[in-house]
């Protein structure tokens, strides 16, 4: 699996070789648009199929006694009867599970803070936007109250339009990634690499999280902006030509994209890892001696979504609990000073370890190999996608991807709750790219090349398991049973 016996008489670094020869390039896009318009129908039909079976299963799935949370949580915002409607109790009740019930309880809070310090783990950008888009809709009644039925469907139809547009915005960001420059045949790759790749983020391993009002969705959807509005400017991978325009620039990289990975940062903290972009940009940049570029692009945008992550993370929630509540907010690096927020540990890195004991190997316990089990496909996917991209058919203008998408493995395998990759891993795209290139390279009509068969073996048995996992997962989540 790990060999280079493949044939690589065409490479994906051929087909992706940047330059400036625009024959037949508009001749190729207008042989895409009407392709490209029909596959997106598809598309959207199998989004619609793939949620109607889903919310089917929960349907049908038992009411299930295993944690209170939820009751409890039901009886403090609704009356019995209202519980116990049938569409309430039997869909609405069970995609109250694990996280969910943070996130709905946030959602009720009359203020933008969490009532307990734990609760600040469950994303405040995504409750008060669910608030947010709820008033703006003119929603709430004539006192200003929130009814909880309605700002919780109101929240698993955006849950669901976020879902729905990231896996639009991945299909062209693919395009984008592996658009041709020369030949119709390359744009077919392209056009087919999309294609998967957006099927793929239909059936994510997500599973059931993606049917009620977690966080996902909006940092998904954000990541894939964010990477597009980059890749329009830095599509040069000799970072020669790279920023030409530069107010078109100032607008993509330094606003739009500096702006979609900051807030996806500040509701799930894993897209910290997109700054990585902004860090291979600079050296790269700085190895061309292009110095000014550097500071007007990928400095610039580093330091703005470093200061407002330090913000968010740091200064914010120093100024509500510290200096008295103690422990953390002890340890600041520059105590009595204007820099005292500065602490060695942020709050939310605090409740991770001293809630739910996060830390370097602290998983690693035999009570926690089943859910090592259950997060086994992802690891294997995401380390084989880094692999294949930097050895098998390596790509320049994926190297910053690809050191994300390790640094995102590590976290996941030695420090995070292992299992949670299953969930959080939609923010980046590499394994998905692998999987639809072995695909495109085997099954579609436009066949590149003849390729052994020992990559395909992962690829195949990864789709027998998403395909599996899928209900299974969705199963597990609307009966509040484990993984989490």
């Amino acid at each position: 699996m790990f060999s280079r016996s493949h044939s690589q008489t065409t490479t994906q670094p051929e087909i992706l070789k940047d330059g400036n020869d625009k024959i037949g390039k508009k001749q190729d896009q207008s042989l895409q648009k009407p392709s490209t318009m029909k596959e997106l129908v598809q598309i959207s039909i199998l989004f619609l199929i793939v949620r109607v079976i889903q919310y089917t299963l929960v349907l049908v799935t038992p009411l299930s006694s295993f944690d209170n949370s939820t009751k409890l949580l039901l009886n403090a915002y609704v009356s019995k009867e209202e519980q116990n409607k049938f569409i309430n109790r039997h869909l609405l009740n069970k995609l109250l599970s694990w996280d969910s019930v943070f996130f709905a309880k946030g959602m009720m809070s009359k203020t933008s803070l969490p009532q307990y310090e734990h609760e600040f783990a469950f994303s405040i950008t995504w409750t008060t936007f669910l608030k947010y888009i709820y008033r703006k809709l003119h929603l709430a009644n004539e006192v200003g109250t929130i009814p909880f039925y309605s700002i919780l469907r109101m929240g698993i139809i955006l849950e669901n339009i976020l879902h729905f547009s990231s896996v639009i915005v991945l299909y062209h960001l693919t395009y984008l990634v592996f658009s041709p420059k020369l030949s119709t045949a390359h744009n077919r790759y392209a056009t087919q690499m999309a294609k998967w790749t957006a099927i793929l983020q239909v059936f994510t391993g997500a599973g059931g999280f993606l049917l009620g009002i977690y966080s996902e969705p909006l940092s998904c959807l954000l990541s894939f902006v964010g990477m597009t509005a980059r890749e329009y400017c830095t599509k040069d991978v000799t970072y020669k030509y790279t920023f030409k325009n530069p107010f078109k620039s100032f607008i993509l990289y330094t606003i739009i994209s500096t702006l979609c990975f900051s807030i996806a940062t500040w509701n799930r903290s894993n897209c910290i890892l997109l700054g990585i972009f902004y860090v291979y940009d600079l050296l790269q940049l700085i190895k061309i001696k292009s110095y000014r570029r550097a500071i007007q692009f990928p400095l610039l945008s580093g330091l703005l979504m470093l200061i407002s992550i330090v913000i968010q993370q740091y200064y914010i929630p120093y100024k509500r609990f510290c200096p008295e509540r103690g422990e953390w907010c002890m340890t600041s690096f520059f105590p009595n000073s204007y820099l005292s927020f500065i602490t060695r540990q942020s709050l939310y890195s605090y409740i991770q370890s001293h809630y739910w004991n996060v830390g370097f190997m602290t998983y690693w316990t035999p009570n926690n190999i089943p859910n090592f089990l259950f997060a086994l496909p992802n690891l294997i996917i995401v380390a084989y996608s880094s692999f294949y991209y930097s050895w098998i058919y390596p790509l320049n203008k994926l190297k910053p991807l690809i050191v994300i998408s390790m640094a995102f493995w590590i976290l996941m395998l030695f420090i995070a709750n292992t299992q949670i990759i299953n969930r959080v891993v939609t923010f980046i795209p590499l394994h998905l790219w692998y999987i639809s290139d072995r695909l495109v390279k085997n099954f579609s009509d436009h066949k590149i090349e003849s390729v052994t068969k020992d990559d395909d073996l992962l690829v195949k048995y990864y789709i027998y398991w998403l395909v599996m996992w899928l209900p299974v997962q969705t199963i597990l989540f609307a009966s509040f049973l484990p993984p989490a």
